[in-house]
């Protein structure tokens, strides 16, 4: 996977520019520039932030492909995580009451 080519369409999904990306994440549109005229690979330091600052997407997203992109929000990380505590029983049932408010 092309690092840089994949930050830049996530980035252009989002419709951010480069000083965009930039702002959010702190790290400065010069170094990002950089990046992509001396075609260097952001260390895994650098791509968190970017995914997680500037992007707002963890790195399983980043490195997940073809997947639709889905914003991981305060609410939806809440709501992973109360899933995580479940039981099968428990989440069976979640899903079954999901799939009640489907149909209507």
């Amino acid at each position: 996977m092309d690092i840089l080519q994949r930050i830049s369409e996530i980035r252009t999904a989002k419709g951010m520019s480069v000083y965009e990306l930039a702002q959010k994440s702190g790290i400065s549109k010069n170094t990002i520039y950089r990046w992509y005229s001396k075609n260097y690979t952001p260390t895994l330091d650098s791509l968190q932030v970017i995914c997680e600052k500037g992007l707002e997407i963890s790195l399983v997203e980043f490195f997940a492909i073809d997947t639709q992109l889905i914003p991981a929000t305060p609410e939806l990380k809440e709501i992973v995580e109360l899933w995580m505590n479940l039981s099968d029983k428990q989440k069976q049932a979640v899903k079954q009451m999901l799939l009640s408010y489907q149909s209507n």
